[in-house]
């Protein structure tokens, strides 16, 4: 019987020695990763970012190197009238019209996705856009690097499509955007980007190039806390034999509450699309062929929300 209580005593004694050793343990690796969560925010504390090189994801009609917050959610109204002819269609307002609807995530802090609907040629598109490189405040790196791809689809009918054959193939619906950002904020009033872009088109009539290169410019200068002066310029490098590309010239105002942002603006471009207006702008603003539009955006925080 003495055998048999030294026996529990024993067993008890190696439960509870186990235990200790075990909660030991995982008290050694809380703290492991408390030292090195503060290390990461002793890292960032030491090194800021620039926050705001621009207010929105998008300036005009080109992606920025802004990225949104995790769980940030954005919709966007982007919207151009027609091309200002004269007093008669009251300066293209009468005019047919494009319209896009774009809804943002933020994923993570470096990467958001995104849908869109847009009127010319009824294209659904879906878009990423990543965070490669971001401008710190003190010494360390000089600028923002961004990539941003997307792929479209026109949803007219399938005779849109023929080929010279009168042959129909669903892959001719599709196109594809990427873009490589590069952008600095040289102080609280002044940021400037350029751009290497490239576009991709599965269906082109002859004369038109599947592939098309181009690069652009985008600035903004603030006046006051709210408001800027923004302007774009794209050139596109690769030029159709028929029918070539016009560049693209626009200037705007942005006012910017942080929750929402709006922009109005005279630009050359009727598309919206970054693929549309490289293979497919017409406009030639030495000829005066401009139109008015102006961006809506709203910003929600999920995050802070759901708490």
């Amino acid at each position: 019987m003495k055998h048999k209580y030294l026996f529990g005593t024993i067993l008890l004694s190696l439960i509870l020695m186990n235990y200790s050793i075990l909660a030991q343990e995982k008290e050694s690796k809380k703290s492991f990763f408390k030292k090195w969560s503060e290390k990461e925010t002793q890292r960032e504390e030491a090194k800021p970012t620039e926050k705001l090189t621009f207010a929105c994801p998008v300036l005009i009609n080109n992606q920025t190197v802004k990225n949104l917050n995790k769980k940030t959610l954005d919709f966007t109204i982007q919207h151009r009238f027609g091309i200002i002819n004269d007093g008669h269609d009251v300066y293209g307002f009468f005019a047919p019209a494009n319209i896009r609807l774009g809804l943002d995530y933020g994923l993570t802090k470096g990467l958001m996705v995104g849908l869109g609907l847009s009127k010319y040629k009824e294209i659904f598109d879906a878009n990423w856009k990543v965070a490669i490189l971001r401008q710190t405040k003190e010494k360390g790196m000089p600028v923002s690097v961004t990539y941003f791809g997307s792929v479209g689809r026109s949803n007219l009918p399938n005779s849109s499509f023929y080929n010279e054959n009168k042959l129909y193939d669903v892959a001719d619906r599709f196109f594809y955007f990427n873009e490589l950002m590069l952008a600095r904020k040289f102080s609280e009033k002044l940021s400037l980007q350029l751009a290497a872009k490239y576009a991709h088109f599965n269906y082109v009539t002859p004369g038109t190039e599947h592939n098309v290169f181009g690069a652009s410019f985008a600035g903004r200068y603030k006046f006051t806390k709210q408001s800027s002066v923004i302007v774009e310029f794209d050139y596109p490098i690769t030029k159709h034999e028929v029918n070539p590309q016009e560049p693209n010239l626009s200037i705007g105002y942005e006012v910017s509450t942080g929750g929402h942002q709006f922009q109005v603006f005279v630009t050359t471009a009727d598309g919206i699309l970054d693929a549309q207006i490289l293979g497919y702008n017409h406009n030639d603003f030495t000829k005066r062929q401009v139109l008015i539009g102006f961006n809506i955006t709203r910003l929600w925080n999920l995050k802070k929300q759901i708490k």
